[in-house]
């Protein structure tokens, strides 16, 4: 009788213990989304930004490596911005071995505000992206460099305006949005590639909103020249092969002089022929270089919640191994389980839908609990292929 007792009390101390937990988690998935969402409808808009008359000239720098392709595609959408200021767009070309230098050549014809830039084949002992980036701003004519890729698509001619309306006196560095072109995506895990897209752009831009800028996207990412050369551009980190967006950007950015610009029409998506592959090569590379960036409270919250997430199944597993007759127990444990589960699942759709992502639903609980464990995956295999990560030079 006493050991039943004991018993008794140990399982309604798991259930009480997993719905403190469950709150603990509600509440905070509920908050961040919160934030954003304040964020994108009401303190943009109260926001001070330049007239079109005040808007800087910009040189637009496009990093393109064997990407016929999409630059068929996207480079005419970047070429006729509707801008009052002038701009220039250089097709920053990595050794391409396919037609991009005669497609450009083609295009140069058409378009005078467009250069092209070679990066010299035989430089191997350097970054070849942060080799590409460095020619492109010594060859840029204005103050302010834009940066993005071939495989980038602009899905508004109001991007460029989007962008550069943030450069007020004292703004050095605008961040903007870019995430996978998911729609071309039919493979396995497509809902996971999504609802990882969503989460870690939540973090940075979280981040970023909270005035701790730690990273941003090589995609669509914008800074003075002038803020480049004073950080001695990526000499701190040039034995890195990444880092352009992310480290660099942990370097120049402070809440002073950076702005976040999540308009819907500055937006942009990134193509690629394999998306599942492309995920996985970056999401190894952005999981390295965020050891080197200066803000990671965001990592750190984000750990935590998860093994808060964790703590609550166990104590509901622990209550129902122990009383799995007791009809109550497991009206409870369900009741529990719904408690977290359908506000996660509503908090994820809307992110979805103000992130421009396929919308999540049901999969959003299976996605949060193996999230997790899929990033521990990705740190074990960076322990085995660090070295692949730097240049020659270290």
């Amino acid at each position: 009788m006493i050991f039943s007792l004991e018993i008794h009390y140990i399982v309604w101390a798991l259930l009480g213990v997993a719905l403190l937990l469950s709150l603990v988690w509600v509440v905070w998935y509920n908050r961040r989304s919160m934030r954003l969402l304040r964020f994108m409808k009401v303190d943009e808009r109260t926001r001070r930004y330049l007239y079109p008359e005040d808007l800087p000239s910009v040189s637009i720098l496009v990093f393109a490596n064997d990407d016929e392709q999409w630059l068929n595609k996207y480079l005419p959408t970047i070429m006729q911005q509707k801008y009052p200021k002038p701009f220039e767009v250089i097709v920053l070309d990595d050794a391409s071995a396919d037609g991009t230098k005669d497609l450009v050549g083609e295009m140069m014809a058409y378009y005078d505000h467009l250069k092209i830039v070679a990066v010299p084949d035989h430089t191997r002992a350097l970054s070849r992206k942060k080799l590409a980036v460095m020619l492109g701003i010594k060859a840029a004519e204005h103050d302010v460099v834009l940066t993005t890729n071939a495989n980038c698509q602009v899905h508004s001619d109001r991007w460029l305006m989007a962008m550069m309306r943030n450069f007020g006196p004292g703004v050095d560095v605008v961040l903007g949005y870019s995430h996978f072109a998911h729609s071309e995506d039919d493979r396995f895990g497509k809902n996971y590639r999504i609802f990882d897209d969503m989460t870690t752009s939540m973090q940075w831009l979280l981040s970023a909103i909270n005035g701790k800028p730690y990273r941003g996207t090589s995609d669509n990412l914008a800074y003075r020249k002038e803020l480049f050369y004073k950080n001695k551009g990526f000499s701190k980190s040039l034995d890195m092969k990444w880092g352009d967006d992310d480290v660099f950007v942990s370097e120049i950015a402070t809440a002073r002089n950076t702005r976040l610009e999540i308009l819907p029409a500055s937006f942009m998506s990134s193509h690629y022929d394999d998306l599942p592959h492309a995920f996985s090569t970056l999401k190894s590379r952005r999981d390295f270089t965020s050891h080197f960036v200066k803000h990671k409270t965001q990592f750190r919250t984000q750990a935590l919640m998860s093994l808060v997430y964790y703590l609550r199944l166990a104590a509901i597993a622990g209550a129902v191994a122990l009383a799995y007759t007791n009809l109550a127990v497991i009206a409870i444990a369900v009741f529990i389980l719904l408690f977290t589960w359908l506000p996660s699942m509503l908090v994820t759709f809307r992110n979805c839908y103000l992130l421009h992502l396929p919308l999540l639903l049901f999969s959003t609980p299976v996605m949060v609990l193996i999230r997790p464990i899929v990033n521990c995956y990705y740190k074990i295999k960076g322990l085995f292929t660090r070295k692949n990560n730097y240049t020659s030079i270290m």
